[in-house]
């Protein structure tokens, strides 16, 4: 019984990052908040590694490899993903943005090499430009929806398609490195990727950390919940040979942001947009029953 929830507890944790991001963000930009989160994540992981008596890879290429991982799947999406909120796109329509990875995935590979993969990829980018063409309306508090800025949706769309072509990549060349070691040495190059964006690009005086007990709590969710107890969640599925099942439940992560940013930030959303939302959870639903 326990083990069929484990891939509902992942799909729910990783929802909950795009509500953490919203948390944390006016109290710092993007890259600094990221580059703090991983300076923690690799002093817990670097414990929990010695705990368990982790062995690190013995061989060049496999350094590599997880570093091209790290750079794609860590800096550009995550990057992409606080780097949208940050600008002002709502939480719930980021999520359903990057939520389009395993559309992307089987249309990268498979292209229009079957019908079932044009309509599935059809589908969702129907769905996806009704999610963000004309977004607005009024939100949950009676406001109106500011009106979101075309360039705002560019980080999002980063961010897929390093979530998209680093999980290929990963899968191609990382598959045999163990969860949580795989974890930990991507995590080097993303720290430090992310510690040089911070002095490129937010070291002007006029920027600092508000250290509010909101953002410290957005922090430790992040450092601990998404960045420790996920990577453990996994490394527990892959144990009992169900990781792949996870994928069934991918299409959740969407509704269940949209949900928790409705009830935590009155972000809503109107009839057309709802719409688009459905048919990318049907595609991307779709995409996961494929068999090829």
């Amino acid at each position: 019984m326990l083990l069929r929830l484990l891939p509902f507890a992942f799909v729910l944790l990783w929802s909950t990052g795009f509500i953490a991001a919203k948390y944390g963000l006016p109290y710092t930009n993007p890259y600094t908040f990221l580059a703090i989160r991983f300076s923690l994540v690799l002093v817990l992981l670097g414990v929990i590694m010695v705990l368990f008596k982790s062995p690190l890879p013995k061989d060049r290429a496999t350094y590599f490899h997880l570093a091209v991982v790290g750079l794609t799947i860590q800096v550009l999406y995550l990057g992409g993903v606080f780097s949208a909120i940050k600008l002002g796109l709502p939480a719930g329509i980021t999520a359903v943005i990057v939520g389009m990875q395993p559309i992307l995935t089987v249309f990268v590979m498979y292209r229009f090499s079957s019908l079932r993969v044009i309509v599935v990829t059809l589908i969702g980018f129907i769905g996806l430009l009704l999610v963000v063409v004309e977004f607005g309306g009024e939100v949950g508090s009676g406001q109106v929806q500011p009106e979101i800025d075309w360039f705002y949706y560019l980080p999002a769309l980063f961010a897929l398609l390093g979530l998209t072509f680093g999980t290929l990549y990963q899968k191609k060349y990382c598959a045999h490195v163990p969860v949580l070691v795989n974890a930990f040495v991507q995590f080097i190059p993303t720290c430090i990727a992310f510690i040089i964006l911070t002095f490129l690009f937010e070291s002007d005086p006029a920027v600092h950390i508000e250290w509010h007990p909101i953002f410290m709590m957005a922090l430790a969710w992040l450092v601990i919940v998404l960045s420790v107890v996920s990577i453990l969640l996994m490394n527990l599925l892959y144990q009992h040979n169900s990781a792949s099942s996870a994928a069934s439940y991918f299409y959740l992560s969407p509704p269940v942001a949209l949900i928790l940013s409705y009830f935590l930030f009155d972000e809503t959303i109107n009839g057309l947009n709802l719409l688009g939302i459905a048919l990318v959870i049907i595609s991307v639903f779709m995409s996961s029953k494929l068999k090829f």
